[in-house]
């Protein structure tokens, strides 16, 4: 049998195969924004929310094709490519919803008919989007300002950033408790995220325990909330005024008010002569009551510049920290 025979056997056979023998290839927007291969057996795991399909059909597997893409429920997530003739445009693309996370399906079906109707042979390309974000939890605790600074600091924390994504909502509350959602149960603030550092901005005004949680939206549709993440924040330890209630000496009681009331603890106190130099002398240790005050009795015998310390050792809620303060003695006399 000659060549030219056998050259129309072939063609004839390629026009009975199975579709399967002739399948179409597919592709999905990968994570890095480039097209990744799709297949009718196992899908393939992505984060990015802004998806495009694309699907290739020759001109032996079917004269007309359409292609769509839908949701894990069924539901439509692109709009359906027309019938296309596969001699003048053999691929296909799709422009993609995020619908939740989930196993989407581009379903390409083959016609013979030109406007395609009639039976059609359908083959699809499962693929799974799995996006979110998360939170990084600071390892040390954050000052909410600065000693002697009435400004509440601004505190960066990063945020996953996730393919394709443009809006993230991130939620933050002294105190707050994760519902069963994962969103936090009763009032909280709201933050925003650099898209290009992956930073929040958080603002802690109270020391405490701090909850944040964050999620992903595109269109209406939005990610599981992430993991929660509890921040704690603290006061720094400074003075509001410190206040020498005797006016006679040589024995003389210190009255301390702490800014941040909710200080406890002990705060010790200690003395040195002169305005730079000399060893400092242990007084003793006053103990904080519950409006963040303290006092403590010391005697001077001698006159003159004076150098005061306050040590505190920290607590839950309150940093540690050492304040020097610099006094004069003098002597004063009253008639009576």
């Amino acid at each position: 049998m000659s060549f030219r025979q056998i050259l129309p056997l072939a063609v004839l056979v390629t026009a009975f195969l199975p579709a399967s023998a002739l399948a179409a290839t597919a592709t999905v927007t990968g994570d890095d924004g480039n097209p990744a291969a799709l297949n009718t057996t196992a899908p393939i795991s992505i984060r990015n929310l802004a998806v495009t399909t694309e699907v290739t059909v020759s001109t032996a597997e079917a004269p007309y094709y359409t292609s769509q893409v839908f949701d894990a429920a069924g539901t439509p997530a692109s709009n359906l490519a027309s019938c296309r003739a596969t001699r003048f445009s053999p691929t296909a693309k799709n422009f993609v919803d995020y619908r939740g996370n989930g196993t989407y399906t581009l379903r390409l079906r083959r016609f013979a008919a030109s406007n395609c109707s009639g039976t059609a042979s359908e083959v699809s390309f499962p693929y799974t989007v799995n996006a979110g974000t998360a939170v990084t939890a600071p390892t040390l605790r954050l000052l909410t300002r600065l000693p002697n600074d009435f400004r509440i600091r601004t505190h960066q924390i990063p945020v996953a950033l996730n393919p394709g994504a443009i809006t993230y909502e991130v939620r933050f509350a002294r105190g707050g408790v994760a519902g069963p959602d994962g969103a936090i149960s009763g009032p909280s603030a709201e933050t925003f995220v650099n898209r290009s550092n992956g930073l929040a901005d958080f603002r802690f005004d109270k020391p405490g325990r701090w909850l944040i949680v964050a999620r992903v939206k595109s269109g209406i549709f939005f990610t599981p909330w992430s993991a929660p993440v509890n921040v704690t924040a603290i006061a720094p330890f400074d003075l509001e005024n410190v206040t020498f209630p005797d006016a006679r000496g040589p024995s003389y009681k210190i009255r301390g008010q702490i800014r941040e009331r909710l200080a406890r603890g002990k705060v010790t106190v200690s003395i040195a002569r002169g305005r730079k130099k000399g060893k400092f002398r242990r007084v003793g240790t006053a103990r904080i009551n519950s409006k963040g005050r303290f006092s403590k009795r010391l005697t001077v015998r001698r006159t003159g510049a004076y150098r005061l310390r306050y040590t505190y050792k920290g607590s839950s809620l309150v940093a540690g920290g050492r304040i020097t303060q610099q006094v004069r003695i003098r002597r004063r006399v009253f008639f009576g």
